[in-house]
């Protein structure tokens, strides 16, 4: 088919599917209504100039599943190595890989029809109007998400792709982000022993793997548990959950306003993709009357994350900083040509003196030995618990170092993907002994051993 008679259907099939689509529609019902369109269009009398372009329904079917693909960038989003892809109207595409960062490509868009085209695509994809200046949206089955803004020089597109096979914290283990007495830590915060789970700040720069922890962190959370997930753009993954409910802000609705009427949908967690601004004070809000919430935040350390929030145009009383328990803070190194994430500090608040917030290291990560140090065990929110939970905090130590044993016995045993890892995990908190056992492993021996160090 000639490129500007393909260009000129396909537009036609946009305007017809226009307010039609939806994200999280089937395959096979999107094909249904893209040739059901595509039939209407061959019907008009704007037509005539595609007679002869179909000899067979198979060619029709041939070319809806095309135009419904995202064209050249199809290749892209079917690298699982590929984490973004970067268009700058018509230059080259760069695209950003896991293991060597942002590269160059030699695909491009021919023409500004062809780049407008697809940008429509996007837009019409993605169930959105249309838009001036900027827009942000989601990818067809959330494969992803998308940011456009217009420039004198093109349309310039980010696109963040969601992970194909979610990483699991097995998997960041494994990448070497952390050890498995950090994820056994982590384990606690995020399960509180079904008492008191902990208020977490997930803090980095850009690109660190923030949103990928905390989809791998979903795995701790009981299945009981009623979610409230607000975010800007839809990224994280809850299909494991059952009891969730998702919240996107808009132009007429805030992160904030989205965080104050959550408190009405009787949460027993409130999860925020970001926070940025004055979104802030009301999930700080939400901590102080006692709900458990998680949120990420751009900053390079637990400091610098306390001095965000205290400061335009968070303005968090020091006070109420001190809600959030835990601070885990990632890094991105770029050593041989080769990325790799870290997380690089876990610490805990411990109130104040003389006006300053004070943390409490419990691991850093040590660049020279290329591992994680622990540099004081967990003791403010260890004891909080232990006090919650009528245990003794040696009891909460020695959970945390048999967990340690467990999650590696898991990895151990190839048992390491999220839906494994979560199915474990829900096993474990009905009945930890007999979900031990499972593996290979006794309960009270365990605790014995780890009783030792």
């Amino acid at each position: 088919m000639n490129k500007n008679i393909r260009f000129d259907l396909e537009e036609q099939l946009l305007e017809k599917l226009r307010g039609k689509l939806r994200l999280l529609q089937p395959q096979s019902e999107r094909e249904d209504l893209a040739l059901t369109a595509l039939e209407d269009v061959l019907l008009t009398d704007k037509a005539k100039k595609f007679s002869g372009e179909f000899s067979s329904p198979e060619e029709k079917s041939r070319f809806v599943r095309e135009f419904l693909s995202y064209g050249i960038i199809e290749q892209f989003l079917c690298n699982s190595s590929v984490e973004d892809i970067i268009i700058h109207g018509q230059k080259p595409i760069y695209i950003h890989h896991t293991d060597s960062g942002f590269v160059s490509t030699n695909v491009q868009f021919e023409s500004l029809r062809q780049l407008d085209i697809f940008i429509k695509k996007l837009l019409v994809f993605g169930n959105r109007d249309g838009y001036k200046n900027i827009i942000d949206l989601e990818l067809f089955n959330l494969g992803g998400r998308a940011n456009i803004i217009v420039s004198p020089f093109g349309p310039q597109i980010t696109i963040t792709k969601a992970k194909t096979e979610p990483i699991s914290i097995l998997d960041l283990v494994e990448k070497g982000a952390l050890s498995y007495e950090e994820a056994a830590q982590l384990w606690i915060y995020l399960d509180g022993l079904s008492v008191r789970p902990a208020n977490i700040l997930i803090a980095g720069g850009p690109g660190t793997g923030k949103t990928t922890l905390l989809n791998a962190l979903f795995s701790f959370i009981p299945e009981k548990d009623h979610l409230v997930i607000i975010e800007d753009t839809l990224e994280l993954n809850t299909v494991l959950m059952d009891s969730v409910s998702r919240l996107e802000s808009t132009t007429e609705l805030t992160i904030g306003d989205l965080i104050i009427n959550s408190l009405r949908m009787r949460p027993e967690r409130i999860v925020v993709g970001e926070v940025r601004g004055a979104e802030a004070r009301e999930m700080i809000t939400a901590m102080n009357v006692g709900k458990y919430c998680m949120c990420t935040i751009h900053a390079l350390t637990s400091r610098e994350a306390i001095i965000r929030l205290q400061n335009e145009p968070m303005n968090i009383p020091e006070m109420l900083v001190n809600l959030i328990d835990v601070f885990v803070v990632l890094k991105r190194y770029h050593v041989n040509n080769k990325v790799f994430r870290v997380i690089d500090e876990i610490s805990e608040t411990g109130g104040m003196e003389q006006k300053k917030i004070l943390l409490s290291p419990v691991y850093k990560f040590n660049y020279e030995q290329n591992k994680s140090m622990l540099m004081s065990p967990s003791t403010i929110y260890r004891d909080r618990l232990a006090r919650e939970s009528g245990q003794t905090p040696r009891d909460i130590i020695n959970e945390t170092l048999l967990r340690a044993v467990v999650l590696r016995k898991l990895h151990e045993q190839g048992i390491h993907t999220l839906t494994d890892t979560t199915v474990f995990c829900r096993a474990f908190r009905k009945d930890a002994a007999d979900a031990m056992s499972r593996i290979g492993l006794n309960r009270q021996t365990v605790l014995k051993e780890v009783a030792k160090n």
